[in-house]
């Protein structure tokens, strides 16, 4: 907290805060539960009691959470999907759906799951916004039209809906719903600090009462009377099964939630210079869940448009979220005859603005135009909104967007090093030549884990093969080394010893030594072979060839072949690019390993 509450100057900001946030957050919690498909009220819970519960466990003074539009349009996908014919049922399992999400959340917050947030690609967080923002837009057509489609679970059956019954639309709910998308937009650009969505929902509601009252009939839907007391509301608690979707939504629905929340917390606790504590925040998260779970509630999540109304308001500590909730109710129980009357077009509108606002349209464009592979997660995400609820879409990305960083992570790079002097070294492609020298040299780069086993050993055996004297294994640019790789080594390493050839391992961490001496049999044998990276650059590998060219000296040659491949003879054999490299998977571009790492395509000393 950046001041205590009980500062006069603190509480006036916190409360004018509070209550400018209660006033935007009123029509959002309506509105939010129409994308939802729920009942009005149970958007307002969530915006009370969510706020409420959050803003006394978080450690972020203007982060507010509540129902958001991310969320909201998971719930309706999950909803229509495990309860598509039955919508009487649909509060309690809106009730069962955020007490699971609150559950895995804390369970996510037990596990200190946020540290691996910063895995989550950009491509999964632009993708998820625009399908929901799609999603949203799909959803709110039909009241727009003044139509009822039903509740299709996908964009396509939602479009297709909206197509059959197109020529029933109704011009009141279109004139209606232009006005509020267009005052929404206007409003949110020109005056961001004023309450423009709750004006224009009061305006709309009084202007549909004011009709009715005057005797004119209007085709206008409206939102229905809203209970003043939790016991009016509450339907019998869900007693069906959990259904994979009702589980997987769940999931994914905490995943959507932790990750937008952190981030929004991040976001603010840097503007003032704080640590967020990203263990407490998801606590606060979790309680949130549940406690608007037990209340049938919509599940919440951090709003990034109350946020930031919170703080260009002035909020100053956390004092601000618990006035928002407080005002918030005490708001609704006074207006809850007038909300009643408030047109389900006009929240359509609403909502059309919000989703249209709610993409980053120029990130979007950039994504598009930087990256291919973020650019296929990003269509594939939008693709399977379109053909399948939205938590499977989320789900589809973030595997997708898995595969591809493990390829990328897994490239592994295989080069031979060419000497120079004997003190000089060049990288150079893997080819027919390599291991026709009396010492050969070869240097892995990338994790050595069990995807790489096969392939390692089958370079290694194939070099073995033209039976060099002497094989350098440089590992200084290796990050790990798993068993499967070495019982794969093991296996080759020990039939190129039986014909006479010795294995020097160089560049090894002490803990990689110490795996290879425990775990392989070549290791167990000749330790004083396996020789660990040190402060001098190239240091472990220049004493490997030196203990090499002992080993050679020793045994004799026949003269037939050189004692180690130079830039000289590797050039006049080929005549190639000395920088060219053999690799296992994509290449991609070298990084820089430590004081031994050489420019590519270039002398390294």
């Amino acid at each position: 907290m950046t001041a205590s509450p009980r500062k006069p100057a603190a509480l006036r900001a916190d409360t004018f805060a509070g209550l400018t946030v209660a006033l935007v957050s009123i029509p959002q919690g309506l509105a939010f539960a129409a994308i939802a498909g729920l009942p009005a009220v149970h958007g307002l819970y969530a915006v009370i009691v969510g706020g409420l519960v959050s803003s006394l466990i978080s450690g972020v003074g203007r982060l507010n959470i509540g129902p958001a539009v991310t969320t909201s349009s998971m719930v309706y996908a999950v909803l229509a999907t495990v309860a598509p014919d039955n919508h009487e049922n649909w509060p309690a399992l809106a009730g069962a759906l955020g007490v699971l999400v609150g559950l895995f959340t804390l369970a996510g917050a037990a596990l200190r799951i946020g540290r691996f947030v910063r895995f989550v690609s950009r491509s999964v967080l632009l993708g998820f916004t625009v399908g929901a923002a799609l999603l949203i837009t799909g959803s709110q057509l039909a009241p727009m039209l003044g139509l009822d489609v039903g509740r299709p679970p996908t964009l396509l059956g939602l479009l297709i809906g909206v197509g059959r019954h197109a020529v029933e639309a109704d011009v009141a709910s279109i004139s209606m719903a232009a006005l509020s998308f267009v005052m929404v937009l206007i409003g949110g650009k020109y005056a961001p600090r004023f309450p423009t969505p709750f004006i224009v929902l009061a305006l709309s509601s009084v202007a549909l009462r004011v009709l009715s009252q005057a005797g004119l009939s209007t085709t206008l839907a409206r939102i229905g009377a809203i209970p003043r007391s939790p016991g009016a509301l509450l339907t019998p608690w869900f007693g069906g099964n959990f259904t994979t979707d009702l589980v997987v939504g769940a999931g994914a629905m905490a995943l959507v939630g932790l990750i937008q929340t952190l981030s929004i917390a991040k976001a603010i606790s840097d503007k003032q210079g704080a640590r967020m504590n990203a263990g407490r925040e998801l606590a606060a998260l979790g309680a949130a869940n549940l406690a608007t779970g037990a209340l049938q509630g919509l599940p919440v999540a951090g709003s990034f448009v109350r946020s930031a109304l919170n703080e260009v308001a002035g909020a100053r500590t956390r004092v601000a979220g618990v006035i928002a909730a407080i005002g918030a109710a005490a708001i609704t129980f006074l207006a809850a005859p007038l909300a009643a009357w408030t047109p389900t077009a006009a929240i359509a509108g609403l909502l059309v603005a919000t989703a249209v606002g709610m993409v980053d349209w120029r990130d979007l464009f950039r994504l598009v135009r930087s990256d291919r592979h973020d650019r296929i997660v990003l269509l594939t995400m939008i693709g399977c909104v379109f053909v399948m609820p939205i938590h499977w879409a989320v789900l589809v990305g973030m595997a997708l967007s898995a595969a591809i960083f493990m390829r990328r992570a897994a490239v592994l790079r295989m080069t031979e090093m060419i000497s120079r002097d004997g003190r000089e070294f060049r990288e150079r492609r893997i080819d027919a030549h390599t291991g026709k020298s009396a010492i050969t040299l070869v240097q892995i780069e990338g994790p050595l884990f069990f995807a790489h086993a096969d392939e390692i050993a089958d370079v290694l055996a194939e070099i073995f093969s033209r039976k060099p004297s002497v094989v350098i294994v440089r590992m200084r640019r290796t990050h790990q080394l798993d068993y499967t790789v070495i019982a794969g080594l093991d296996r080759v390493v020990e039939q190129f010893q039986r014909g006479g050839g010795v294995l020097i391992v160089c560049g090894l961490t002490r803990a990689m030594r110490r795996d290879l001496i425990e775990r392989s049999s070549f290791g167990a044998r000749r330790p004083e072979l396996l020789l660990t990276t040190g402060g001098r650059v190239f240091g472990s590998a220049l004493h490997a060839v030196e203990l090499a060219e002992q080993i050679v000296k020793r045994r004799g040659t026949d003269g037939s072949r050189p004692l180690m491949r130079s830039v000289r003879s590797g050039a006049k054999a080929e005549g190639a690019e000395s920088s060219d490299r053999t690799e296992v998977g994509e290449p991609v571009q070298s990084t820089a390993d430590g004081p031994e790492t050489p420019l590519d395509g270039g002398i390294t000393k």
